[in-house]
């Protein structure tokens, strides 16, 4: 794949798990109802995600970090959440957290690892 390809891809991954978790809080909340007040941690991870992209410059190696990096916060706030006492009384319970985190960890991961592609290939055309 093309470094350019790997990394417009990555973009859009990125860019799309952002906004569909932006968008399932808003428009249901993720644990509860849009007031319950663990939801604002799930705003906390597209922060996490945007202020690693200003520190990577928008950098493939850079990127694949920044990736990586809101994966971590994704699945720590997902555990911390799904364990937390109040999430028991939640419908959706701690599986589902734990699902919708493990789903959207997968989502930054799959980013990272699509800029990390993007960064090797820009290394290999450099030599």
């Amino acid at each position: 794949m093309p470094p350019h390809t790997s990394y417009l891809a990555a973009a859009g991954v990125g860019t799309a798990a952002a906004l569909l978790e932006v968008w399932m809080n808003l428009a249901v909340g993720i644990v509860g109802d849009t007031d319950n007040p663990q939801n604002q941690g799930f705003f906390g991870v597209i922060v996490a995600a945007a202020a690693c992209t200003f520190v990577a410059r928008l950098r493939p190696g850079g990127m694949a970090r920044a990736m990586l990096a809101t994966a971590g916060v994704q699945a720590l706030l997902g555990l911390m959440v799904a364990t937390a006492p109040i999430t028991a009384r939640d419908p959706m319970g701690a599986g589902g957290v734990a699902l919708f985190s493990a789903v959207f960890t997968a989502a930054w991961l799959s980013s990272a690892a699509l800029f990390h592609m993007s960064a090797r290939a820009d290394r290999a055309e450099s030599r």
